[in-house]
């Protein structure tokens, strides 16, 4: 590893600005944010703008595999693919959501950095800890990137 790649840090490499979500955030809106972010997570914030958890494609793909004794895992899949029959739709065509919210699945308490990590440190806080993500935030812990296995692994690779 080149000592110029070894002294790249979280601000070096981070992707600014990421889209956030709440804990009240509904399992539609949350797909509505992966789909118009191209992403495949996010920090999920309180109404201050303070860190509270991370949400995951896997985490979302999760909770509606397996549903729950009020809602059947089929109609969260057709709640956020806009499927379903038409009788199931109220009178505008949509599809009834269940009260299903960030909230109910993301992980609490994630693992943040600030922006002077070093990659190589990322690196082995997202091995050791199996996580694909890691949270960029400044001193109030507000969301100020998000640096990705897959970034690691651009910086790494050339």
């Amino acid at each position: 590893m080149s000592t110029v790649k070894a002294e790249l840090r979280a601000k070096d490499i981070m992707t600014p600005d990421p889209a956030c979500v709440q804990p009240s955030t509904t399992i539609r809106e949350l797909a509505q944010v992966f789909e118009e972010h191209g992403i495949s997570g996010a920090p999920v914030v309180d109404q201050s703008g303070t860190v509270v958890g991370v949400v995951s494609k896997s985490d979302l793909i999760r909770r509606c595999s397996e549903g729950s004794s009020e809602v059947p895992p089929a109609y969260l899949f057709e709640v956020l693919f806009d499927q379903g029959e038409e009788d199931d739709a109220d009178s505008s065509g949509v599809i009834p959501e269940p009260l299903v919210c960030v909230e109910d699945f993301m992980t609490e308490d994630p693992l943040t950095v600030t922006g002077d990590i070093s990659a190589a440190r990322m690196a082995q806080l997202m091995f050791e800890n199996r996580i694909h993500r890691l949270i960029v935030v400044d001193q109030d812990r507000v969301p100020i990137g998000i640096v990705t296995s897959l970034d690691l692994l651009g910086v790494f690779s050339q």
